[in-house]
């Protein structure tokens, strides 16, 4: 009679832990599928959009691009982010660079570009009321030259990128010149009125 009940408290204590079993792993489970909030793969608070015309910013400018140059860059790659989204190779780090693989050395850089691009005035580029892609290189040679596919980008004069350790005689440059709208914007003109410099034709909307 003794061993008949030490059996069925047994078998009580058995059925007791099996019933709490699914229980304990359904809270388990509840609670390795939420994210955390601490991990360093949480992505900022940002649109989609800013995040990444923020990437493709930073890797365009650099640490000695002030406030207004890189906003000057910004909406140049936001113009041409939204005519040609292809034309970026988001998966290359010298186009982009992704705030979740930052190092320590480029997280200040990369927080001053972020800020520029959330206080950004999103500018359109326009010639004849149509959106069009903006050609740029890192430097001139002095000057810009003319585009074969579009008379709406003009040569200019880019003298001061002569400064630049880039310089070269034999550099071309469509467009914009990248050195040249930081040399312009960091010696006090605007984001637009740099922009402005090297496409006098087109339409700032």
């Amino acid at each position: 009679m003794f061993n008949i009940g030490r059996k069925i408290i047994a078998y009580l204590v058995l059925l007791t832990v099996m019933a709490t079993i699914p229980i304990i792993t359904i809270k388990y489970s509840d609670n390795s599928d939420k994210p955390n909030n601490s991990s360093a793969d949480t992505p900022p608070k940002m649109s989609d959009e800013n995040y990444i015309i923020t990437g493709l910013t930073a890797a365009l400018c650099n640490e000695n691009f002030n406030e207004e140059s890189i906003k000057a860059a910004a909406i140049l790659i936001n113009n041409n982010y939204s005519v040609n989204p292809n034309y970026y190779d988001l998966t290359d780090k010298k186009i982009f660079f992704d705030e979740k693989y930052i190092d320590d050395s480029n997280k200040e850089y990369y927080s001053k570009v972020k800020k520029a691009v959330n206080s950004l005035d999103k500018l359109s580029i326009t010639a004849d009321n149509k959106s069009i892609f903006i050609p740029y290189s890192t430097v001139s040679s002095g000057y810009t030259l003319d585009s074969d596919e579009s008379d709406y980008i003009v040569s200019v004069a880019s003298p001061w990128d002569c400064f630049s350790s880039e310089y070269s005689n034999d550099t071309k440059c469509i467009g914009v010149s990248i050195y040249g709208i930081n040399y312009m914007c960091s010696n006090g003109a605007s984001a637009k009125e740099a922009l402005k410099w090297y496409l006098p034709k087109l339409k700032f909307e």
